[in-house]
Protein backbone atom coordinates (compact mmCIF):
# COMPACT_ATOMS: atom_id res chain seq x y z
CA UNK A 1 0.00 0.00 0.00
CA UNK A 2 1.35 3.70 -0.73
CA UNK A 3 0.54 6.52 1.15
CA UNK A 4 1.48 10.14 0.65
CA UNK A 5 3.30 10.62 4.32
CA UNK A 6 4.01 13.65 3.85
CA UNK A 7 0.76 14.62 3.05
CA UNK A 8 -0.49 12.37 6.44
CA UNK A 9 2.46 14.11 8.22
CA UNK A 10 1.29 17.48 7.64
CA UNK A 11 -2.09 16.86 7.76
CA UNK A 12 -2.08 14.69 10.97
CA UNK A 13 1.20 15.33 12.75
CA UNK A 14 -0.38 18.30 14.70
CA UNK A 15 -3.12 16.28 16.19
CA UNK A 16 -0.44 13.31 16.97
CA UNK A 17 1.82 15.75 19.18
CA UNK A 18 -1.00 17.57 20.83
CA UNK A 19 -2.41 13.93 22.33
CA UNK A 20 1.18 12.77 23.46
CA UNK A 21 1.54 16.12 24.82
CA UNK A 22 -1.59 16.22 26.46
CA UNK A 23 -0.51 12.69 28.36
CA UNK A 24 3.23 13.11 29.02
CA UNK A 25 3.69 17.22 29.25
CA UNK A 26 7.39 16.90 28.50
CA UNK A 27 8.56 18.69 25.41
CA UNK A 28 11.38 16.34 24.50
CA UNK A 29 9.55 12.88 26.04
CA UNK A 30 6.69 14.17 23.85
CA UNK A 31 9.09 14.58 20.85
CA UNK A 32 10.52 10.73 21.01
CA UNK A 33 6.69 9.44 21.56
CA UNK A 34 5.85 11.49 18.18
CA UNK A 35 8.58 10.04 16.14
CA UNK A 36 7.51 6.14 17.66
CA UNK A 37 3.87 7.33 16.47
CA UNK A 38 5.12 8.14 13.24
CA UNK A 39 7.14 5.89 12.72
CA UNK A 40 5.06 2.63 14.02
CA UNK A 41 1.77 3.88 11.83
CA UNK A 42 4.36 3.88 8.98
CA UNK A 43 4.94 0.15 9.13
CA UNK A 44 1.94 -0.50 10.14
CA UNK A 45 0.54 0.69 7.04
CA UNK A 46 2.18 -1.54 5.00
CA UNK A 47 0.03 -4.11 6.65
CA UNK A 48 -3.02 -2.76 7.76
CA UNK A 49 -5.97 -0.70 5.72
CA UNK A 50 -6.68 2.46 7.34
CA UNK A 51 -9.94 3.92 7.01
CA UNK A 52 -9.48 7.30 9.28
CA UNK A 53 -6.23 8.92 9.42
CA UNK A 54 -7.20 10.80 11.76
CA UNK A 55 -8.63 8.20 14.30
CA UNK A 56 -6.22 5.30 13.50
CA UNK A 57 -3.07 7.97 14.47
CA UNK A 58 -4.94 9.82 17.83
CA UNK A 59 -5.26 6.15 19.02
CA UNK A 60 -1.98 5.06 18.60
CA UNK A 61 -0.50 8.30 20.19
CA UNK A 62 -2.61 7.76 23.44
CA UNK A 63 -1.72 3.94 23.76
CA UNK A 64 1.74 5.04 23.41
CA UNK A 65 2.03 7.96 25.15
CA UNK A 66 0.34 6.47 28.13
CA UNK A 67 3.05 3.23 27.70
CA UNK A 68 5.65 5.84 28.40
CA UNK A 69 3.05 6.92 31.32
CA UNK A 70 2.77 3.82 33.18
CA UNK A 71 7.13 3.48 32.46
CA UNK A 72 7.28 6.41 34.14
CA UNK A 73 5.12 5.62 36.86
CA UNK A 74 6.32 2.02 37.46
CA UNK A 75 9.84 3.54 37.53
CA UNK A 76 9.11 6.33 40.35
CA UNK A 77 10.35 8.69 38.10
CA UNK A 78 7.03 10.83 38.31
CA UNK A 79 7.60 13.98 39.66
CA UNK A 80 5.42 15.82 41.41
CA UNK A 81 3.58 18.62 39.59
CA UNK A 82 2.51 20.74 42.84
CA UNK A 83 2.84 23.81 43.00
CA UNK A 84 5.51 25.76 44.94
CA UNK A 85 3.87 26.76 48.31
CA UNK A 86 5.61 30.14 47.85
CA UNK A 87 4.28 30.92 44.71
CA UNK A 88 0.53 29.70 45.25
CA UNK A 89 -0.19 31.92 48.12
CA UNK A 90 1.06 34.96 45.81
CA UNK A 91 -1.46 34.33 43.33
CA UNK A 92 -4.88 35.77 42.76
CA UNK A 93 -7.85 34.21 42.17
CA UNK A 94 -8.03 34.01 38.32
CA UNK A 95 -4.82 32.21 38.43
CA UNK A 96 -6.32 29.90 41.68
CA UNK A 97 -8.42 28.16 38.77
CA UNK A 98 -5.46 27.68 36.87
CA UNK A 99 -3.56 26.07 39.18
CA UNK A 100 -6.30 24.00 40.34
CA UNK A 101 -6.70 22.66 37.09
CA UNK A 102 -3.42 21.64 36.49
CA UNK A 103 -3.31 19.95 39.71
CA UNK A 104 -6.45 17.90 38.69
CA UNK A 105 -4.40 17.08 35.29
CA UNK A 106 -1.43 15.93 36.90
CA UNK A 107 -3.48 13.66 39.44
CA UNK A 108 -5.48 12.07 36.68
CA UNK A 109 -2.53 11.62 34.50
CA UNK A 110 -0.85 9.81 37.46
CA UNK A 111 -3.99 7.94 37.86
CA UNK A 112 -4.24 6.53 34.60
CA UNK A 113 -0.40 5.41 34.98
CA UNK A 114 -2.06 2.67 37.16
CA UNK A 115 -4.89 1.18 35.26
CA UNK A 116 -4.96 -1.63 33.02
CA UNK A 117 -3.59 0.02 30.05
CA UNK A 118 -6.75 -0.84 28.39
CA UNK A 119 -8.87 0.88 30.62
CA UNK A 120 -6.69 3.93 30.16
CA UNK A 121 -6.39 4.25 26.57
CA UNK A 122 -10.28 3.54 26.31
CA UNK A 123 -10.84 6.42 29.74
CA UNK A 124 -8.63 8.79 27.66
CA UNK A 125 -9.99 8.43 24.30
CA UNK A 126 -13.83 9.32 25.51
CA UNK A 127 -13.34 12.28 27.68
CA UNK A 128 -9.45 13.72 27.02
CA UNK A 129 -9.55 13.20 23.01
CA UNK A 130 -13.38 13.24 22.98
CA UNK A 131 -13.99 9.89 20.73
CA UNK A 132 -16.97 8.71 20.42
CA UNK A 133 -17.88 4.87 21.48
CA UNK A 134 -17.79 3.81 17.84
CA UNK A 135 -14.77 5.73 16.85
CA UNK A 136 -12.59 3.87 20.07
CA UNK A 137 -13.57 0.57 19.35
CA UNK A 138 -12.81 0.81 15.20
CA UNK A 139 -9.33 1.81 16.51
CA UNK A 140 -8.95 -0.52 19.48
CA UNK A 141 -10.70 -3.39 17.56
CA UNK A 142 -13.51 -4.06 20.25
CA UNK A 143 -16.90 -4.13 20.47
CA UNK A 144 -18.66 -0.82 21.38
CA UNK A 145 -19.74 -2.39 24.21
CA UNK A 146 -16.39 -3.97 25.41
CA UNK A 147 -15.54 0.16 25.11
CA UNK A 148 -18.42 0.73 27.32
CA UNK A 149 -17.20 -2.05 29.91
CA UNK A 150 -13.58 -0.64 29.83
CA UNK A 151 -14.71 2.99 30.43
CA UNK A 152 -17.53 1.81 33.25
CA UNK A 153 -14.63 -0.08 35.30
CA UNK A 154 -12.20 2.92 34.63
CA UNK A 155 -14.19 5.40 36.02
CA UNK A 156 -14.82 3.88 39.53
CA UNK A 157 -10.88 4.37 40.13
CA UNK A 158 -10.42 7.82 38.54
CA UNK A 159 -13.57 8.99 41.24
CA UNK A 160 -11.78 7.99 43.95
CA UNK A 161 -8.30 8.69 43.27
CA UNK A 162 -9.59 12.27 42.44
CA UNK A 163 -12.50 12.09 45.31
CA UNK A 164 -10.80 14.82 47.79
CA UNK A 165 -11.50 17.33 44.88
CA UNK A 166 -15.02 16.53 44.73
CA UNK A 167 -17.26 19.51 46.36
CA UNK A 168 -19.53 17.82 49.19
CA UNK A 169 -23.14 17.48 48.56
CA UNK A 170 -25.23 19.43 51.03
CA UNK A 171 -25.87 16.69 53.50
CA UNK A 172 -22.51 16.02 53.91
CA UNK A 173 -20.89 19.12 55.29
CA UNK A 174 -24.60 19.62 57.53
CA UNK A 175 -23.18 15.99 59.27
CA UNK A 176 -19.77 17.53 59.95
Amino acid sequence: MSHDWSEITKSHGPLVWTAVYRILRSHSESLDCYQDVMLEAFEQSKTRHVDNWPGYLRWLAVRRGLDRLRARTRSKALVSETPDIDLVSRVDQSNAASLELEELKARLRSELGSLPALQAEAFWLRFVEQMSYLEIAQQMDLEQSAVGVLIHRAKPRVRKALSDLQPQTRSARSEQ
